[in-house]
């Protein structure tokens, strides 16, 4: 098969809007993992839901996207990334307008769903346009980094816009400000985004994908309910039974499908496991922090929405400015060094906010600082490792998986962090240490492993 993709190449000076364009479908997906955060305990009171009832109005839409992401992965070397795009915006902009205007939690979670569903569709056509837009690797790195850098504007936004968003309107908002900035993104793709020939001799995993989805809906349910219904019930042990059958199938699909969701080839590269596991384990820490801090503010110290956005606000802070620099240090520091640092910056971080007790203390803000900053230096060298360790027909797939661990890392921390909210008087005392613990082991198993070149 060949890896060279005919393309009506963009030359340079489109290059900026190019990246504007694929920014704006990010800004949007990440925005929405953050700002519904602050939006949650609003919409508990409107609907009168329990504890999780709300997560999974959280966690519905990162299980979509992360269940999802593979399939997607490969609809974007097989039809071209630009189409699966365009359609991805078109999906969750309309899915968006929807939970705006939605009238029961239940509602509120099926286009939650949905609304997975559509970003699952978009963000690895971002990753796959990547090479094709930036060739030369040295600028595709920097683009990157400054792609991180915008993106991770929405991830400092989400607190910020929410709190005001929810205080000053209401919770509905921050679901239908993606509607101009989807119309505007669909137009402007339209015109801009260089069209990419697929792959059309790439064959689906339909039965591995189903499978995947499945253990992966089973694993949230049993962590999300274990509270409400114990571990007793009947129905928790079913889905239990279910969720291993499912897991040792996807397993045995993956194995020995012709064309699985997952290539083994990808995963013969050392360097490609390692960003996998570290983007699980990191996202699961930061947002299953960032999800306890929001319900801690609002339910135990009766902060009003904004003013748990601006208690976070140091995390938003931080985690954009440590974006915008990062791509800019990985170039002196180097791949392996810059991950090790970020992960010991985050280790530092998280273990000062044992300090935070009934209000924000300096310590805590120099904490939240280096938490955000330091999972910030983390992202980019990752998404480079995966993008270098992929052959160029494969960049969809390969970023796909990436983005998908990290989805399911972000589904299971939400989850474990609602449930230790729920059991715990004290979650922030077994959450926080717990997450230093896993950054450390993290990059003391970095720093050894030498094989990572720059």
């Amino acid at each position: 098969m060949s890896e060279v993709r005919s393309i009506d190449s963009p030359d340079q000076t489109r290059h900026f809007p190019l990246l504007v364009v694929l920014c704006a479908g990010m800004f949007m997906a990440i925005l929405d993992v953050n700002v519904i955060t602050i939006a949650i305990v609003s919409i508990q009171s409107e609907f009168h839901a329990s504890v999780s009832a709300i997560t999974w109005a959280v966690d519905a839409y990162n299980l979509t996207l992360a269940g999802f992401m593979l399939c997607a992965g490969m609809l974007a070397d097989r039809y071209g990334a630009r189409c699966l795009w365009i359609v991805g915006v078109t999906v969750f902009s309309g899915a968006s307008l929807a939970c705006g205007l939605s009238g029961s939690i239940e509602q509120l979670i099926v286009l939650r769903l949905l609304q997975g569903a559509g970003a699952a569709m978009f963000i690895p056509a971002s990753f796959s346009l990547m090479p094709v837009i930036w060739p030369d690797s040295v600028v595709r790195q920097r683009a990157i980094g400054l792609f991180g850098g915008i993106v991770a504007i929405a991830a400092a936004a989400g607190p910020i816009l929410g709190g005001f968003l929810v205080s000053y309107f209401s919770w509905r908002s921050v679901f239908l400000i993606n509607i101009p900035i989807g119309l505007c993104a669909i137009v402007a793709a339209y015109w801009l985004l260089p069209a990419v020939d697929g792959h059309r001799d790439q064959k689906g995993d339909l039965a591995g994908q189903c499978l995947g989805f499945a253990t992966l809906a089973g694993i949230s349910f049993i962590l999300i309910q274990l509270p409400v219904l114990g571990w007793r019930d009947g129905l928790m042990q079913a889905i239990a039974v279910i969720s291993l059958s499912t897991g040792a199938g996807f397993i045995t699909v993956e194995r020995y499908c012709a064309s699985p969701a997952i290539p083994a080839i990808l995963f013969r590269h050392s360097r490609f496991n390692v960003a996998n596991l570290t983007g699980l384990l990191v996202n699961a820490c930061y947002f299953g922090g960032i999800y306890v801090l929001s319900l801690l503010l609002q339910q135990r110290l009766s902060y009003s929405p904004l003013q748990t956005g601006m208690a976070l606000l140091p995390l938003a802070v931080c985690l954009m400015a440590g974006n915008l620099l990062a791509g800019r240090m990985m170039v002196r520091l180097g791949v392996k060094k810059q991950m090790v640092a970020g992960l010991l910056l985050s280790a530092c971080g998280y273990l000062g906010m044992l300090c935070l007790q009934q209000r924000i203390t300096p310590i805590v803000i120099i904490s939240m600082a280096l938490l955000a900053g330091g999972t910030a230096f983390v992202v980019p060298p990752m998404t480079v490792t995966v993008l270098r360790s992929a052959p160029l027909s494969m960049t969809g797939t390969a970023s796909a998986i990436h983005t998908t661990l990290r989805q399911i890392g972000s589904l299971l921390g939400i989850a474990l962090a609602s449930l230790a909210f729920t059991l715990l008087n004290s979650p922030l005392l077994l959450l926080m240490p717990l997450y230093a613990l896993i950054h450390i082991l993290l990059a003391l198993t970095l720093w050894r492993l030498t094989w990572i070149d720059d």
